[in-house]
């Protein structure tokens, strides 16, 4: 059977892109299963390794220059493969940048690349290195029209290229929001909150700094950070503002 190859962090390890992974995969199954068959190449370091489960049929070390290239083979060499799915988040592959875009490039299977994030006004190192990835890539997935938007402005990105697809979340049972916040002793605040795992990619701080001002202008304010640290962190800092 026909195989798509998804590179992405993946359950057990603990990390937001690994469960969207799981769900998107799933969703895929769901509909295209008779088609197509789906493997994982998991994302792993040095510094945090994974038990594979048999959904795992390659492993890429990011801190191994090595490991890029054998991959690149691998995928390329292997005639079931039809098209590689890679989620992409800049923490990821950081640690080997240029082997990341070398296997782009030179990956003989159409690529599509999703982006978790688009960073707005880049500097010019990033801006070629995020051309580098479009320029290789097929088609690129973002989540919102605004992450469309920047890189069509800011990146000259290819428009026939991109498709935004909301990024979901498990459905919940509605409640009653006064009733959440009676129980929480939250009655008359004006809730933020974050959630997820937390690492410094997060960029939390950025919204402590701005809270002074908006609680000067708006006193019922308050910040829930929600989520516990990211086990793939390389620290964990706590501030409290009241």
């Amino acid at each position: 059977m026909r195989k798509i190859i998804c590179i992405t962090t993946y359950p057990p390890r603990e990390c937001g892109i690994a469960t969207f992974a799981q769900d998107l995969i799933r969703a895929i199954l769901s509909k295209f299963g008779e088609s197509y068959s789906i493997k994982i190449c998991a994302v792993e370091s040095d510094t945090e390794k994974q038990t594979c489960t048999e959904d795992v049929e390659y492993v890429l070390d990011t801190s191994d220059i090595s490991a890029y290239a054998t991959l690149t083979r691998q995928l390329n060499e292997n005639s079931e493969v039809k098209m590689v799915l890679v989620q992409h988040e800049f923490g990821l592959y950081a640690a080997q940048e240029e082997a990341f875009l070398q296997m782009l490039q030179q990956l003989l299977k159409p690529v599509i690349l999703v982006f978790h994030t688009v960073l707005a006004q880049p500097s010019p190192a990033l801006y070629r290195s995020v051309g580098r990835m479009m320029a290789t890539c097929a088609n690129l997935v973002v989540m919102t029209q605004n992450s469309r938007e920047i890189l069509l402005r800011d990146y000259q990105a290819d428009g026939d290229k991109i498709t935004v697809i909301p990024h979901g979340t498990h459905l919940v049972s509605f409640r009653d929001k006064s009733k959440l916040k009676d129980f929480y002793q939250l009655s008359g605040r004006r809730v933020l909150s974050t959630f997820g795992l937390l690492s410094p990619g997060k960029s939390i701080e950025t919204t402590l700094d701005a809270l002074p001002a908006i609680v000067k202008t708006n006193p019922s304010v308050i910040f829930l950070i929600i989520g516990k640290t990211h086990p793939g962190g390389t620290e964990s800092r706590r501030r409290e503002i009241s």
